[in-house]
C-alpha cells in the first residue's frame, strides 16, 4: 500500500513541476534575458551570443572561464542569486521587490538552478 501511495504522490509531483517549467522559464525572459540572454547571428556588430549587456559584461569578467549566458551555467547558487538580484553587481541595479516578486525571483532561481 505504501509503494502505491509513494507512487501516486511522485507522479503528481512531477505533473506539478512540469506545469511550473514553462512559468519559471517566463519569468526568466521576462526579466533576465533581455540582458543575460542569447543573440542569434550577429545582431549588434556581430558580438552573437555576447551581444546584450549583461551576456557581454559576463564574457569580459569571465574571459571563457565560464559561460557567459547565464541559461548554460550549472554552478549558481541560491543565495548568489538572490543576493545580486536585491543588491545588484557591477552595472546591474538593485531590484526591488516591486519591480520582481519574491515569487517571481524564487522562480528564477528554480529555472536558473535546475537539474540539467
Amino acid at each position: 500500500m505504501c509503494l502505491i501511495v509513494f507512487s501516486c504522490w511522485r507522479c503528481a509531483s512531477a505533473g506539478a513541476q512540469s506545469l511550473q517549467r514553462p512559468a519559471v522559464k517566463s519569468v526568466f525572459d521576462k526579466w533576465c534575458e533581455p540582458c543575460h540572454g542569447r543573440v542569434a547571428g550577429g545582431v549588434f556588430g556581430g558580438f552573437g551570443a555576447h551581444a546584450l549587456p549583461g551576456t557581454s559584461a559576463l564574457m569580459i569578467k569571465y574571459k571563457g572561464d565560464l559561460p557567459p549566458v547565464l541559461e548554460d551555467r550549472v554552478d549558481l547558487q541560491p543565495i548568489y542569486i538572490s543576493t545580486v538580484v536585491r543588491n545588484g553587481l557591477y552595472g546591474m541595479p538593485i531590484t526591488r521587490k516591486t519591480e520582481v516578486s519574491e515569487a517571481d525571483l524564487e522562480n528564477v532561481i528554480a529555472y536558473l538552478t535546475r537539474p540539467r
